[in-house]
């Protein structure tokens, strides 16, 4: 197995793509396959955020012509990670993180498949851009594999010890943020329940009318 993984990754491909000077190479490689993350996790992104209520004044029907740019992604991103694989083999398939980002990113795009059946298919409103339940829910799956996705691929080129902090580092910003988002409703709970006294207060009782 290990001659095998050895062999593609000294074969005369991933050779000149890893050591050739040419900008035309890993440097062409690279950008690609971060142009296609861009699209694919980018725009799947803003489809998502809006299924979850985030800029509700932005039309949902429309956003259904990002999906063959989000297909166009995927197929870019396979094919350079693909390569990219190739030129450290042993090093990628002997690397537990690389297998959690291979399985986020399959239950992504489950995600992903199931979000625009409730968004745009015939369990949604396509008139009224009006989403059940449950496209919220694979909505919110969906932006959470692709964050464990995105931290796993990036955690593949560092040391144990650096995965291990990482880990802690996003675990402990994961939960100021949520900290954060729920000390924000309550302060914009509290803030309108009082402007709301306060103009129930300004306009007073009704001025009853004199009958004659």
């Amino acid at each position: 197995m290990w001659q095998f993984l050895e062999s593609i990754e000294n074969s005369g491909f991933s050779t000149f793509v890893r050591e050739t000077p040419s900008v035309l190479a890993y440097p062409t490689v690279l950008a690609l396959h971060t142009f296609g993350m861009a699209f694919l996790v980018g725009l799947s992104g803003v489809i998502a955020v809006r299924v979850l209520g985030v800029a509700p004044a932005l039309p949902l029907p429309p956003l259904a012509r990002f999906f063959p740019l989000i297909m166009a992604g995927f197929w870019v991103n396979a094919a350079t990670g693909v390569i990219l694989t190739a030129l450290a083999a042993q090093s990628m398939l002997s690397n537990p993180d690389f297998y959690i980002k291979l399985g986020a990113i399959g239950a992504a795009l489950v995600c992903l498949g199931q979000l625009r059946h409730h968004a745009f298919g015939k369990a949604g409103n396509g008139a009224t851009g009006a989403v059940p339940s449950k496209g919220r829910v694979w909505a919110g799956a969906m932006l959470t594999f692709w964050g464990i996705a995105v931290l796993a691929g990036r955690l593949t080129a560092y040391e144990s010890d650096v995965r291990r902090q990482a880990a802690v580092a996003v675990v402990i910003a994961v939960l100021v943020l949520l900290a954060v988002r729920m000390l924000a409703l309550r302060v914009g709970g509290a803030f309108n329940n009082r402007a709301t006294f306060s103009a129930r207060t300004a306009s007073g009782p009704g001025i009853p009318t004199a009958n004659h």
